[in-house]
């Protein structure tokens, strides 16, 4: 696993190594990214990866230019990887690694959203890549269209976007508050592409 692109271009970056993550492979994070690029949603952006693990998403976007990236990753193990992997890119000073859950996380940030009204930055991209599949039966699909509609809430505009990344199989899910402007699919692969519905 390395940085394709950019500033910290070549660097390998270390990962967990088990099976209760899912790396994302180079040429699915390579068209991602493409496309990120060509919406003109890298470039002095800020991001928000959730469910970051050791923060291949995030850094790359970093690394292509973007101005901030907030990781959220509930494992110890990853979030040090994490640390390790900004110190090895050093681009540590444009970033903040939190340990936590991410529903708890995202549930504060709207509330500190509330308390500093305008002083408040929110978010260009947010990476939302949960270690889980999810079906229309599955029990976890109305709990991930729920927090995904409150990382929504934090998205800065009509131009911002939230990116899911998950299965071809898998009926994209409807989020109050987002919709689906872009479903991309290679192989067994898919990227939903989120915009807000409501007012930034």
């Amino acid at each position: 696993m390395r940085v394709l692109s950019g500033s910290a271009r070549g660097v390998p970056l270390k990962t967990v190594p088990d099976l209760d993550t899912r790396p994302i492979l180079d040429r699915v994070k390579k068209s991602l990214f493409s496309i990120l690029d060509a919406a003109g949603l890298l470039a002095g952006t800020r991001v928000l990866d959730l469910y970051a693990g050791t923060g291949v998403q995030g850094l790359e976007a970093l690394s292509r230019g973007a101005s901030f990236c907030y990781f959220v990753e509930r494992r110890n193990d990853a979030v040090a990887l994490l640390r390790e992997n900004l110190a090895k890119t050093r681009l540590e000073i444009q970033a903040e690694a939190r340990l936590g859950d991410v529903r708890v996380t995202l549930d504060q940030l709207l509330a500190r959203r509330a308390r500093e009204g305008a002083r408040f930055e929110p978010f260009d991209l947010i990476l939302y890549d949960p270690p889980f599949a999810f079906s229309r039966e599955d029990a976890t699909r109305g709990a991930v269209e729920e927090e995904m509609a409150t990382a929504g809430k934090l998205l800065s505009g009509a131009h911002a976007r939230l990116v899911l990344r998950t299965e071809k199989k898998v009926d994209p899910p409807q989020p109050a508050g987002l919709a689906l402007a872009r479903h991309w699919t290679d192989g067994p692969h898919a990227l939903c592409f989120f915009t807000a519905t409501h007012g930034a």
